[in-house]
């Protein structure tokens, strides 16, 4: 019977001995844990700037894919404008033309949509000339239709209607015009109607207060200085407007 080695018998002894102990726990700060870098530290650091994980292995480095940007007109930045043609002005006349029809548009206003929509500045030019020849462009018109509604349905003053109208991009000259149909009875009297609808809101003020304040307000919708004054008198204490007269 052939005698087994001595060191193979020793081998299999301390296998055995080791297979019945309890696994080995660290003590903190020990192990091998304790070998990794801390984070923060400059090893740590030094790895991120070269793209090394902490841990040794190397982080993959992806280029974001480009992001495509959308111009307001459809499409992506960088497009070329629309190609002229019949569909390119049959649809910004589509456009343009239901613009019209849901309200009333300065000549300005219709200009900056034309522009907006790549037209050359001789082509703006043949297209309000058409619109005027078709009746859709009028700013005299307008002008009269904007007086109507803010001086008799919003209570405004003169003073704010011609802004109104420089904002809508108006001539002066036009707008001028349109303003001098308000007459100096219709503006006091809308005047005198805001201003005692407001008075209701100021009980309780002195009369002073009341007073600064009711003018203040009506200067801010537009009203000049002689009409505000009768205004505020009929409003606060009941006098006759024309009794000054």
């Amino acid at each position: 019977m052939a005698t087994e080695p001595e060191w193979g018998a020793g081998r299999r002894r301390g296998e055995a001995r080791t297979s019945g102990l309890a696994p080995v726990s660290y003590l903190p700060g020990t192990g091998p844990a304790a070998d990794a870098p801390a984070e923060g530290s400059p090893a740590v650091a030094s790895g991120r700037r070269r793209g090394v994980h902490p841990a040794g292995s190397a982080t993959s480095r992806r280029t974001p894919a480009p992001v495509a940007r959308f111009s307001p007109r459809g499409g992506t930045e960088g497009d070329d404008e629309e190609t002229p043609g019949p569909e390119r002005d049959d649809r910004l006349d589509r456009l343009v033309l239901g613009k019209l029809r849901r309200a009333s548009l300065s000549e300005f206003e219709v200009r900056a949509v034309l522009v907006e929509h790549g037209l050359s500045v001789d082509e703006v030019e043949e297209w309000l000339d058409r619109y005027r020849r078709l009746g859709y462009l009028d700013d005299a018109r307008m002008a009269e239709q904007i007086v109507r509604i803010q001086h008799e349905r919003r209570g405004r003053g003169s003073g704010a209607i011609l802004q109104e109208l420089a904002r809508r991009g108006v001539e002066a000259s036009a707008a001028r015009a349109a303003v001098e149909e308000i007459d100096e009875e219709s503006e006091l009297a809308h005047a005198t109607e805001v201003a005692v609808r407001r008075a209701g809101q100021l009980r309780g003020l002195d009369a002073r207060t009341a007073e600064r304040r009711l003018s203040a307000f009506l200067q801010r919708r537009g009203f000049g200085g002689e009409v505000v004054r009768q205004a505020v008198r009929t409003a606060l204490d009941g006098e006759d407007p024309g009794a000054d007269s």
